[in-house]
Formats: structure tokens, C-alpha cells, sequence
């Protein structure tokens, strides 16, 4: 079953071998043997053979997609069970999804360093309120370490300190086509009301911003033109990785920090909340979805169905989350936990046809948001209500 994959993308080998049967029994090449079935009749069709079989297969494919939207609601019925049992299910639930993103290495305790050099300071910004600085933290550990290599994955981006104790602690992550610092207000980019990045530390929390691979186009060996993203999903993708895996291991390494700095300042109460927007906000979902530390989960420019999902940039492409997970299922793993859900801001993208995947991102419709949304109601009073 091809769930949560482009349709025309998962088919191409066996559109090819396929096409390659149909073509031997068109030349004769296939002896037809008289021990057939008395109801075989020879094959048939008019017009082009195969884009007859690729419209079938893409027909083929839609549909499981369809079913795996009415299968979920079965393994996520929870109340049949009790809240022990809930519980269970919940975890199972976190631990299949943390399996499918990639997100299973043990990370690495860090705490962010400033990112300075002879030239500049580290930090990048003074302000009444804040001040904000330029850092990088380790996340996963090199297997073979060495002197000059210590880390194989690390995050950076921009570290806002408020000038009093901090009332929160927040990641705050940009889409994939903004900087940090665009959302922070150091750089034109971002319209001020829209820098939440900047408006949560001038309100008193400590604010991390990341860095996202970026959705840039370029030509890769000089032949096929695709986005960074997409660049980097193919090849992870074939060591069984995922991007979105080790953008979220940076993520929950800056959570990591935070529950050691509320624990250094026995600050136990002080909140942890994740905040994103477009590419950002799909990742904050993901985090408040699998960590439970996070206290409040801010989810701009993403929540909606799915079931379109091939239509996406491919990096989004999650392989057999459509089986498991839509957004109503992710939020419902984010419950009791504060959700906040903005109907705005999602990113609009169209990728042509460059050697690259095909892609669109667009803004749901109304009908489909509220349908998502009142899907992830439904969840929740099911398991508001066990036996």
C-alpha cells in the first residue's frame, strides 16, 4: 500500500515493468497458454495503453488514500477502553509516529554556545527589553568522533534573553523560507505585527529561533533544479531518514535546554511552549505531539486534511503517515496540552516541473479546516469520555 505518497512518484516502477508485460503480449512475444481460464478474453483497449494503466494506478492510489482516512478511525477508538488503556494508546501512538520521523537517536545534553568570532561578539542585537544572540547547540553525536569533529548534527540560529527572569521558554520556529533574524525584526522580510518571534521576548520569554533548510531552487550536477529541501529529503530518504526527523531533533534539543535551565533556576512551573509558522508551524506539531514537556503548542499556516498530501513538496512526505495520522490525530496526541491553532499564514508555493517533485501550498478552504477541526473535537471527547 503506496498511503501518504504521490501517487505518479510510487508508481513508476511498476508502471515500467507493467507496460513492458502489456507490450510483449501486444507483439505476440507471449505465447497464450490454452490452459487459461474459459473466461480470458485477449486484452483490448483503445487509445495510448499507458496512460490508460497510469490513470488506473493514480485511481488506484487515491482510493487507498481515501480508505486509510476511514481506517484510522479505528485504531485510534479509545473508548472502548479505560484511562490506563488510553494512556497505552497514546504512547503507542507517539512511539510509531517518533519511528516514521526518524526521530530515534539519542540527542546529545548541550547547552547554546555563542556562535562568535574574532570579527563579532555573538551577540546581534540590544534592546530595551531583550538582548539577542547569535548561538549554535549539538544535538546528535558523530559515531567516530574526532577533535575537530565532535558533533555531526548541530542546530543555530538566534538566542533572545530577556533582561528580567523569563516568564516562558520558547521555541519559536520561522517558515522555511524566513530567517530567524527576519522574524525577530532585525531584517525587512516580515511584517512587524507578524515578528512573533520579537513580540514573545518583549513580553518576558526567552525565545529560540532555528534555522530551516530553505526551499531555494538550484541546479544540482547540472541537471535536475529542486528546493534545498527536497535535495536533502532524497538522500535521507534512502538511509531510511527524514528531514523533518533531524529538523525536530534540533527542536526538542532546544526543549532539552529549557528543562535543564527551569530545573538549574528551580523554576519547575516555568512553561515550555513551541511555536511555528508554515514550514515552522507543521514542525511544532510534530513537537508538541511527541513531547509531553511542552506545555503549550502554537500551530500558524498549517492545520488541515491531508489527504492531499502528494500534492506537497516531497520533503513533507512522511511514508505511511496517512495510515496513522492526520492533523486532527496529531492535535488529539497534543490534548490536554494547551493547542492553538491560527487560520492564517500559510506559506503559498507553486514548483513546476524542473527535474524536481511538483508541488502546491495553499490555504485550505474553510470547509476543510473546520472539518479537520471538528474532527480533532470528536477525538478529544471520546477520550474525555472512557468506560
Amino acid at each position: 500500500m503506496f498511503v501518504g505518497l504521490n501517487p505518479m512518484a510510487a508508481c513508476h516502477s511498476f508502471c515500467l515493468s507493467s507496460f513492458c508485460f502489456v507490450a510483449a503480449l501486444l507483439s505476440g512475444s507471449c505465447a497464450i497458454s490454452e490452459d487459461m481460464p474459459a473466461d480470458t478474453a485477449p486484452l483490448t483497449v483503445t487509445g495510448d495503453i499507458a496512460a490508460n494503466m497510469v490513470d488506473g494506478i493514480d485511481h488506484f492510489l487515491l482510493r487507498k488514500i481515501d480508505q486509510a482516512k476511514a481506517g484510522r478511525a479505528h485504531s485510534w477508538r479509545s473508548d472502548q477502553v479505560s484511562t490506563d488503556g488510553q494512556f497505552a494508546l497514546l504512547k503507542a501512538h507517539r512511539a510509531r509516529l517518533s519511528q516514521m520521523l526518524g526521530v530515534r537517536d539519542q540527542r546529545m545534553k548541550s547547552t547554546p554556545a555563542l556562535d562568535a568570532t574574532l570579527l563579532h561578539s555573538g551577540l546581534v542585537h540590544s534592546g530595551e527589553s531583550y538582548k539577542t544572540y547569535f548561538v549554535r547547540w549539538d544535538v546528535l553525536a558523530d559515531p567516530a568522533p574526532t577533535a575537530s569533529n565532535l558533533a555531526s548534527i548541530h542546530g543555530e540560529g538566534l538566542l533572545l534573553v530577556p533582561h528580567a527572569p523569563p516568564i516562558a521558554s520558547v521555541v519559536a520556529i520561522p517558515d522555511a523560507d524566513n530567517s530567524p533574524e527576519q522574524l525577530c525584526g532585525l531584517v525587512a522580510g516580515i511584517p512587524p505585527e507578524k515578528q512573533f518571534a520579537r513580540h514573545l521576548a518583549e513580553a518576558g520569554c526567552q525565545v529560540i529561533v532555528p534555522v530551516l533548510i530553505t526551499r531555494e531552487v538550484h541546479q544540482r550536477n547540472g541537471r535536475s533544479a529542486m528546493t534545498n529541501r527536497e535535495y536533502l529529503y532524497r538522500s535521507a530518504f534512502e538511509l531510511g531518514r527524514q528531514l523533518i526527523g533531524y529538523e525536530l531533533q534540533k527542536v526538542l534539543a532546544a526543549v532539552d535546554w529549557f528543562e535543564t535551565e527551569r530545573n538549574r533556576l528551580n523554576h519547575p512551573a516555568l512553561p515550555i511552549m513551541v511555536v511555528g509558522q508554515g514550514e515552522g508551524g507543521m514542525l511544532a506539531m510534530y513537537a508538541g505531539a511527541l513531547d509531553e514537556r511542552i506545555h503549550t503548542t502554537a500551530v500558524i499556516g498549517y492545520f488541515g486534511p491531508r489527504e492531499s498530501c502528494w500534492q506537497e513538496p516531497l520533503d513533507r512526505n512522511v511514508f505511511g503517515r496517512l495510515r496513522d495520522f492526520g492533523d486532527a490525530e496529531l492535535g488529539n496526541l497534543i490534548a490536554p496540552r494547551r493547542l492553538v491553532i491560527g487560520e492564517f499564514g500559510y506559506p503559498q508555493l507553486e514548483l513546476a516541473t524542473t527535474g524536481g517533485a511538483p508541488a502546491v501550498l495553499k490555504t485550505p478552504t474553510p470547509d476543510e479546516f473546520s472539518a479537520e477541526y471538528s474532527h480533532l473535537q470528536q477525538l478529544f471527547e471520546v477520550a474525555e469520555s472512557p468506560m
